[in-house]
């Protein structure tokens, strides 16, 4: 069967279905394969369907992962940008595949082998040992069932031996490891000019004719976006919690219950002398005894007062334990007896003490209040919540429900799904703005929505009551804009010209000492750079150049509002150890490519002999 598998790995596929593959952990992963139920095959491997309701489930989580990560709810339009619904369905494509050939050749693990690798799960371990009803309550809130979880767990076993039967000793050769290794370790030397667009000379004003041209070209750039108008509705404990009803007698039964809470304990300025043995602080100590002062011992010492002030403190404050005990024990403008403090033999004098206060109720009797209304809010929002849409199936506009139930109606008048308003300001304090603004950009006039989610702590509703199209602004309107712009592309143009020009006089033979006499800057130079160097000068472009040719080469890169010159002037290959523990990382991440490379062949050369085919229809209706 193995000979058969590799014959069927035959040739090399796109990189891009690599890429899906490994993504998958179709094999090498965790069995993060949960699947629900449903009708309609989104797609077919030879006689195996991928269903359309296990499509939809995944697509829904690695939306939700991406989402989770960049901080922002994905519209259908973003998720098919990033290509996730091309990569979820060719992932499962990928595991039908695989799961094809394993009943096939009935590969796969015994039903005893199975149950011993479930039970030794992690994730299912109670108390360090498997526990079946833990099990069962993971997998329920994961959507799942026990039985599911098992068909799924029992096709990964499958692929992962096909894949340990084809790859599992692929091991990339020595020489890209060598090859590999130099060039992440690779180091590189040049000397380089920064050549500066505010050195540039003034850019003169554009003629009508230049401008016009200008806008025209670039239109697009000045054209003002689609800006929506819509009610708000937000209901979250602060917009309901009430401290006038609280009255003084439940805000006392609050007070006294955490009186802890607003006590303010004793502090004491507390001064130190550390001696560097017992004999020295006993002599000083009898010093003082004798008649002579704390501050007679400072000066002897050559201690300054503030060198020997710790400030005001708590006793809690204090970190030497022993030093504490002593401070809080002593009477204003006293000093202690020898203390055994934990950095050595000390002599401590307080000059301050402030007792320990409360706050009286009368100062923090609101702050009571509004916590105690904030609480009954937190539950009474959900009630509230059931009320608001029972309105609302009852044909009540969000400005009827506003007023019955006392809650602020927040006009926000044309703004863009970035948040800007016409005006050019730009709104920052709608509540889950993102989530919020791409919600009322797939809305449209009137047209009832579902309510959005604020934090776990409330919710919103909103209603668009208008639409204006995107539309491009006339010159008149952005003149100002097209002037600064046409300026700036002015500038960029004369630095880059100006750059290739110098590069020209160094490549003929001009130093680039004499270049940057004559424009009136300074040679830098940058040492050891390697292509992920973090910490130096030169931005990423430049070091991208600095890697294009071999010593003597010259070449300009794009800064920010700046050009670079540069030639490099040495380059340095690192010593190669191909079992060195530098490398190890390396190849192990190389072996796994090529593992990979292995099983996308090996998938590549079923799917021709089985035919895949796709439901283009049905799969665009779900990631709509």
């Amino acid at each position: 069967m193995m000979e058969f598998m590799r014959t069927m790995a035959a040739g090399w596929v796109a990189k891009i279905f690599m890429g899906l593959l490994v993504l998958s952990f179709a094999v090498w992963g965790i069995a993060d394969i949960f699947n629900g139920f449903g009708r309609g095959a989104v797609a077919t491997i030879g006689d195996a369907e991928i269903d359309a309701r296990d499509y939809q489930v995944e697509l829904n989580k690695e939306l939700n992962l991406l989402s989770n990560r960049l901080g922002q709810t994905l519209t259908p339009a973003q998720s098919a940008s990033f290509g996730i619904p091309n990569q979820v369905l060719g992932r499962m494509i990928a595991e039908g595949t695989l799961d094809d050939l394993a009943i096939k050749y009935n590969v796969g693990l015994s039903r005893e082998e199975l149950a011993k690798r479930i039970s030794a799960e992690p994730s299912f371990q109670a108390l360090g040992r498997f526990d079946r009803s833990y099990m069962q309550q993971v997998l329920r809130s994961l959507g799942t069932t026990e039985d599911r979880y098992v068909i799924s767990r029992a096709a990964l076993e499958g692929r992962r031996q096909i894949g340990s039967g084809l790859a599992g000793l692929a091991t990339a050769p020595k020489a890209s490891l060598k090859i590999f290794h130099r060039f992440a370790n690779e180091k590189r030397s040049a000397d380089y000019l920064v050549l500066e667009e505010s050195k540039l000379p003034e850019i003169s004003e554009p003629t009508n004719t230049e401008l016009e041209s200008y806008y025209t070209d670039k239109k697009l750039a000045f054209r003002a976006p689609e800006y929506r108008t819509f009610e708000l509705l937000k209901l979250e404990p602060g917009d309901i919690a009430d401290a006038s009803a609280v009255s003084d007698e439940e805000a006392k039964i609050v007070y006294e219950t955490a009186a802890n809470r607003f006590r303010n304990p004793e502090k004491r300025r507390v001064q130190q002398i550390l001696f560097n043995s017992e004999e020295d602080a006993k002599a000083a100590s009898d010093k003082i005894k004798d008649g002579a002062s704390f501050d007679d011992i400072l000066s002897e010492r050559n201690i300054t007062q503030e060198d020997a002030d710790f400030g005001l403190l708590t006793k809690a404050e204090l970190t030497d334990p022993a030093a504490a005990e002593a401070a809080f024990a002593l009477d204003v403008n006293s000093v202690s007896d020898v203390v055994d403090g934990r950095f050595g033999k000390l002599l401590l004098r307080v000059t301050e003490i402030q007792p320990e206060a409360s706050r009286p109720f009368e100062e923090v009797k609101d702050i009571l209040k509004a916590e105690v209304a904030a609480d009954r809010a937190n539950g009474e929002v959900l009630d509230m919540f059931d009320s608001i849409e029972d309105e609302r199936a009852g044909g009540a506009t969000l400005k009827e429900i506003a007023n019955k139930f006392n809650l602020k109606l927040r006009p926000v008048s044309s703004i863009s799904n970035t948040g800007e308003l016409k005006s050019e300001e730009t709104v920052t304090d709608l509540p889950e703005q993102q989530k919020l603004l791409t919600a009322v950009f797939d809305s449209d006039v009137d047209l009832e929505t579902d309510p959005i989610d604020i934090d776990n702590t409330g919710f919103a509703w909103f209603n668009v009551t208008d639409i204006t199209p995107a539309q491009d602004r006339p010159l008149t309107e952005v003149k100002a804009k097209v002037i600064e712009a046409w300026k700036a592309d002015k500038r960029s143009t004369q630095l880059t010209d100006l750059a290739a020009k110098l590069k020209a006089d160094l490549d003929g033979g001009k130093s680039l000492i004499d270049i940057a006499s004559e424009q009136g800057i300074e040679v830098s130079k940058a040492t050891d750079i390697t292509r992920q160097s973090q910490d130096s000068a030169l931005p990423q472009t430049a070091i991208d150049q600095l890697f294009n040719g071999p010593a003597g080469y010259s070449a300009t890169a794009a800064g920010e509002k700046s050009q670079i010159l540069l030639k490099v002037t040495n380059v340095s290959a690192p010593i190669f150890n191909a079992d060195g523990l530098e490398n190890e990382a390396l190849k192990q991440q190389l072996n796994q490519n090529a593992e990979n490379d292995l099983l996308s062949q090996l998938v590549a050369g079923l799917q021709r002999d089985l035919g895949i085919s796709i439901n283009q229809p049905l799969l665009e209706h779900l990631i709509r």
